[in-house]
């Protein structure tokens, strides 16, 4: 299993998502055929050099074949039709607009886009902690697609690309501070503009400016808390997708904590702003799809 966990962290992937439940690397099908089938050759090498065996199914995604697989094939099925229905009862509750496979919606806030007058040409690199910032800098600035751009993690760097940004690179370890650390290296020598909300939970500009790296930084966008959630009530054992502080804080807001919930939260760093006495689940990688999956994950689990 290491040397599986290690593959992929090689790989750095941005279109391919692993889904631990399914065993497979799933497509995100949001994006062209081409990007897709870069990374299904560059999957489909690696895992036949680390000699794994697997199949890619109709829709591309590619399952990775257990030791076991192909014995016991009747209990097998009941065990997948029993793990569907399961699947199929769960209340996993995203607090956006965002439509994901698996999980309802409970937007609790919306995005306000703040727009600037900064002349973008004027850095050598802009960096992305999230890929709010990067639609909303889109909305009102098309220039920062002519700038290198520098994304946390693969979603963030998806949203890049998809935008026609000019992506340069994307972090490893995909969190707040470590990516900070991480980008010392990339950027010394350039002006850099970090393009954030007007709340964020890492210090990346002091730990650049302390490695040396010229970095100033423009805010825009806002997350506003909807006063009046569309649901009162949620229904016990209900997963709770934290994809942000600002999500927490408007969560706990509007809904007190109950014993039978469970928190997944997309990152160490925002599971930190919960009140101690709620134990969060992190994600394996910093993704909505994956606080899904983990979520389901648990509820198999249970």
């Amino acid at each position: 299993m290491n040397k599986f966990c290690k593959i992929i962290d090689k790989l750095h992937l941005l279109f391919y998502e692993w889904d631990s439940n399914r065993h497979a690397f799933v497509p995100d099908l949001s994006y062209t055929a081409q990007q897709r089938y870069d990374e299904l050759i560059k999957l489909t090498y690696e895992l036949s050099l680390n000699k794994f065996s697997y199949e890619v199914q109709k829709d591309k995604s590619i399952l990775v074949l257990k030791t076991n697989e192909g014995k016991g094939f009747v209990a097998k099925a009941f065990y997948s039709l029993l793990a569907a229905l399961k699947i199929k009862k769960m209340n996993i509750y995203l607090l956006n607009d965002t439509t994901v496979k698996r999980a309802k919606n409970l937007p609790l806030f919306k995005l306000e886009h703040l727009k600037s007058d900064v002349d973008l040409s004027a850095y050598d690199a802009l960096v992305f902690t999230s890929k709010n910032a990067v639609f909303a800098l889109h909305s009102f600035n098309s220039a920062w697609k002519k700038v290198p751009a520098y994304a946390i993690a693969p979603q963030t760097a998806k949203t890049i690309k998809k935008l026609g940004g000019n992506l340069k690179f994307v972090g490893v370890k995909k969190h707040g501070n470590a990516f900070g650390y991480e980008l010392i290296q990339e950027l010394q020598g350039k002006k850099v503009l970090y393009v954030r909300g007007k709340k964020v939970v890492s210090d990346i500009v002091s730990i650049l400016k302390e490695g040396g790296v010229s970095c100033a930084e423009m805010i825009v966008y806002e997350n506003i808390c909807d006063p009046e959630p569309k649901i009162q009530k949620l229904p016990k054992n209900s997963y709770i997708v934290f994809s942000s502080p600002s999500a927490i804080a408007c969560f706990l807001e509007h809904y007190p904590w109950q014993k039978s919930y469970r928190a997944i939260c997309i990152g160490e760093t925002t599971a930190k702003h919960l009140p101690p006495e709620i134990k969060p689940h992190i994600a394996d990688t910093t993704s909505i799809e994956a606080c899904i999956n983990k979520a389901v994950e648990l509820e198999l689990c249970r």
